[in-house]
C-alpha cells in the first residue's frame, strides 16, 4: 500500500500467497541495490504478517530479518502479538515498523482486533532497534551526582552489615570422576584456606559425606567460621559452594578452585561472589567504613 507522498510504501503484508523465494529477494533488494527511503517511507512503514503454526516460521524469520538488516536503527521495532480463542494457540499477528510511537497505535490495534473478532490479545515481544549514533554528542544539561537525591542510597548504605563472603562455583570435565577423587580434592582446597580457625590446634574440620541420594554425593566441611559444600552429580558436573565470616577474600577463594581445580581436567564454567550479612547488604566487609562517608553522598 502507498502513500500519498511520493507514492512511497507505507504498508507491506506477507499474506498467504507469499513464500520464502519472494520475501528473500525483497529482502536483498533493499539491502544490496536502493536505498529504503527511495522505495519506504521514513517513520511511517509498517510490514504485517501472520503465523498460524510453526510451518510459517520463516514469516517470523523474514520480519526479524528485515528489521535487522534494513531498518537497523532505533525506532525500528519487531512486534509478536499472540491471538487466543480459536482453535490454534500458535496464532500470531507479527509486524516491524518504524513509528516512534509504536506502544500507543499497539494499544489501538489490539484493542480494535479484539472488539471486532472477539479475540483476545497479548504483545508478546517488543524488540527494538539499535540505538543512533550522534557524532560529536552535547548534553543539553550534563548531569552529576549532585542532581540526585541521595537519601534513600545513603540509609541503604548506612544500613549495611557485612558479615562475610560466599562464592558459588560450579566445575565441569569430561574425565572420570569418583566420590574418593571429590573428596580428596576438598581436602587438598582446604590446605589454601589461611582462615584464622583452621589454624587453631584445638579445632578439627570434619568433612561429612551424603551419598544415598543419587549417583554422586555431598560433601560437607565446617568449621566456626565458615563451611564448603561441594556437590556431584555423579557425571562430569561439581559445585562449590563457599562461605566464611573472617579470613577469606576474593583472591583466596579463587585460590581455592583452582587448588581444587589442581590435577584434573575441571574447568570453571560458572564462578558468582557476594557479600554476605545483613541489612540490605551490597559492600564487602573489607572495603566498607561505617564511620566512613561514601564518596558520592
Amino acid at each position: 500500500m502507498s502513500s500519498e507522498k511520493d507514492g512511497l510504501f507505507n504498508v507491506i503484508i506477507v499474506d498467504s500467497t507469499a513464500n520464502k523465494i519472494i520475501t528473500s529477494v525483497f529482502a536483498r533488494t533493499f539491502k544490496d541495490f536502493y536505498d529504503k527511503y527511495d522505495v519506504l517511507e521514513k517513520g511511517k512503514i509498517i510490514i504485517l504478517s501472520a503465523m498460524t503454526d510453526r510451518s510459517d516460521e520463516w514469516h517470523e524469520n523474514f520480519l526479524k530479518s528485515f528489521k535487522e538488516k534494513v531498518l537497523l536503527s532505533d525506532p525500528a521495532v519487531y512486534v509478536e502479538v499472540a491471538l487466543y480463542g480459536t482453535a490454534d494457540d500458535d496464532f500470531k499477528l507479527l509486524l516491524v515498523s518504524e513509528h516512534d510511537d509504536i506502544v500507543n497505535k499497539l494499544k489501538v490495534v489490539t484493542k480494535s482486533v479484539e472488539t471486532t473478532t472477539g479475540l483476545e490479545s497479548e504483545v508478546q515481544l517488543i524488540n527494538g532497534g539499535l540505538w543512533l549514533m550522534q557524532d560529536d554528542f552535547k548534553a543539553s544539561h550534563p548531569y552529576s551526582p549532585d542532581d540526585y537525591d541521595k537519601t534513600s542510597p545513603l540509609e541503604q548504605w548506612k544500613s549495611q552489615h557485612p558479615l562475610g563472603l560466599q562464592t558459588i562455583t560450579q566445575m565441569e570435565t569430561k574425565g572420570p570422576l569418583s566420590k574418593e577423587w571429590v573428596r580428596n580434592l576438598l581436602v587438598n582446597a582446604m590446605t589454601s584456606l589461611s582462615v584464622s580457625s583452621l589454624d587453631l590446634i584445638d579445632e578439627e574440620i570434619q568433612i561429612q559425606e551424603y551419598d544415598d541420594l543419587g549417583d554422586g554425593c555431598v560433601l560437607m566441611a565446617t568449621w566456626s567460621e565458615g563451611s564448603v559444600f561441594v556437590l556431584w552429580d555423579g557425571r562430569g558436573h561439581v559445585d562449590i559452594n563457599l562461605f566464611a565470616y573472617e579470613g577469606i577474600d576474593e583472591e583466596e577463594s579463587k585460590s581455592f578452585n583452582l587448588r581444587f581445580q589442581s590435577d584434573t581436567s575441571l574447568r570453571v564454567v560458572l564462578y558468582d561472589e557476594h557479600p554476605r550479612g545483613f541489612g540490605r547488604v551490597v559492600n564487602y566487609k573489607h572495603e566498607f567504613d561505617p564511620d566512613v562517608e561514601p564518596h558520592w553522598s
